[in-house]
């Protein structure tokens, strides 16, 4: 019998993704990740974004770990790299609000409209600890209409 890596890994959806299948625990990953996104902090990008895409392969369904994944390529200017993490950030977890706001403006950055649709999916947050990015998100949005 054959196993393909997309299987192993995840990828497709159904199977076990490569960390259950290696029995690497969610506490584990989550270390990982606050180390890659410390060394992010401290200006390490370069060992962050080998850490998190590790972390992306042994979980791809971890919104979590592609936004993090999607910030130290923000940092390290690959715009089209960040713009593809949070998408698949939030298409796992549409409510990562902090992942629609920073793929909206990274879209919009590019010149790309469809950046409002993601400020669009930030302004129908309701939730009292996201107000700051809701109405920085009303902000642009009122700004790109009288534009």
């Amino acid at each position: 019998m054959r196993i393909e890596l997309k299987n192993l890994i995840g990828l497709d959806g159904n199977g076990p993704t490569f960390a259950q299948t290696y029995g690497i625990t969610f506490d584990q990953g989550v270390e990982w990740a606050e180390q890659g996104l410390e060394m992010a902090r401290d200006g390490r990008v370069d060992e962050a974004r080998v850490i998190l895409e590790g972390l992306v392969t042994l979980n791809p369904r971890s919104a979590g770990y592609w936004f993090a994944l999607g910030t130290v390529y923000e940092k390290q200017e690959l715009i089209d790299d960040a713009v593809q993490a949070y998408t698949q950030a939030t298409s796992r977890d549409g409510r990562n609000i902090e992942a629609w706001m920073r793929l909206g403006l990274l879209k919009l950055k590019r010149g790309d409209g469809a950046g409002l649709e993601a400020l669009r999916a930030v302004v129908k947050d309701t939730r009292a600890e996201n107000a700051e990015l809701v109405a920085r998100a009303k902000s642009i949005l009122a700004t790109s209409r009288a534009a």
